[in-house]
């Protein structure tokens, strides 16, 4: 049976979304259905963990289902509601729900990274490319931040003049995470630089260009576990900025630290997460400007609301990451794993 929707853009019944996997990430996208009004709804929820799913399909009305098999059985009988998925899982059981859904017709946003490694990621690309009528996207959600869109309007408008540099920390202390399936490279594929790592190298790749990985330097402070913390140099292998060198830091024991910059010619932008609405202009002479934004704390509602009218037609991809951006990622992932000297 095939569950591609009408594109309609009446008054529309609100997007009815399956979520796969109930684990931690699964609150934000709850949240994000919270707050769209009535733009969105949560009709589905599965996991393995029936508590799990219980628990938050009951928060929202929802069906709950033990296993991505006994979902998709129920799409097959007409007896579950659905008009795409939001896929929560460990990356290393995501493909086969992946191309079930697209063969189903089901639009698709999967949780970063879009597979362990770049093989696996190849794999999600080429199920992607034989289902080009169904959207497919990658959870990527600092595109859709607000701060962030400024940052590229103001670089496109030569604010900070001819960009030369990226830089970007996703780093905390939470040494927990030694226990955590994000630090076990059987199920996620790496440490630290695969959980954040590859948001910065989308960032890159969405504010500067495609990201050739130039060298890494991995620590590893826990035994059989992936890196607690990484420090990546890349440069911009294609496009307007080719050439533009790219810092990013990653890291599960250091200080909190969640910035953005990019720096140019004629100064540089700023942004602290830690200061939600303010991103910083400092000009290469003078004294710096405060611009007010909307704060990041909206991206994954953006998001979330930006793939439901996309999957109806309602709205162009536009900024959504799709399964070459994931793909990219996952290269540059592995390729710094590959190069990383280890202390």
């Amino acid at each position: 049976m095939d569950h591609r929707m009408s594109h309609n853009s009446g008054n529309q019944a609100p997007f009815a979304i399956a979520i796969l996997g109930a684990g931690g990430i699964s609150n934000a996208h709850s949240a994000a259905v919270k707050d769209s009004g009535d733009t969105l709804r949560i009709s589905c929820v599965i996991d393995t963990n029936k508590e799990n799913a219980r628990k938050l399909a009951d928060e929202h009305g929802a069906a709950a289902f033990d296993s991505a098999q006994q979902f998709f059985d129920a799409v097959d009988a007409g007896e579950a509601t659905v008009d795409g998925i939001v896929i929560c899982t460990p990356p290393t059981v995501r493909i086969e729900p992946i191309r079930a859904a697209l063969e189903r017709g089901i639009p698709v946003l999967t949780e970063k990274p879009v597979a362990m490694n770049a093989e696996d990621a190849s794999r999600v690309a080429e199920i992607a490319a034989a289902h080009p009528d169904t959207l497919f996207g990658v959870a990527y959600c600092h595109r859709f931040a607000p701060p962030i869109i400024a940052m590229k309007q103001l670089v496109a408008e030569g604010k900070i003049g001819r960009l030369t540099r990226f830089e970007n920390t996703f780093a905390f202390y939470h040494p927990p995470m030694a226990e955590r399936w994000m630090s076990d490279p059987a199920v996620s594929g790496g440490g630290s630089f695969i959980d954040t790592g590859c948001h910065s190298l989308d960032l890159f790749r969405y504010l500067v260009g495609p990201a050739e990985v130039v060298g890494s330097v991995f620590d590893n402070d826990w035994s059989g576990r992936g890196e607690s913390s990484a420090t990546v140099l890349v440069k911009a292998s294609d496009g307007p900025h080719a050439g533009v060198a790219g810092v990013i830091l990653a890291g599960w024991l250091e200080p909190e630290r969640f910035t953005v910059g990019l720096v140019g010619t004629n100064g540089s932008l700023h942004y602290d997460y830690m200061k939600p609405t303010e991103l910083i202009y400092r000009p290469g002479i003078g004294e710096p400007e405060l611009i007010k934004v909307e704060s990041h704390e909206v991206r994954f509602s953006r998001q979330l609301i930006h793939f439901a009218r996309a999957a109806r037609g309602d709205a162009p991809r536009g900024d959504l990451a799709d399964a070459r951006d994931g793909l990219g990622a996952a290269e540059a992932v592995d390729r710094a794993a590959r190069a990383a000297k280890i202390i």
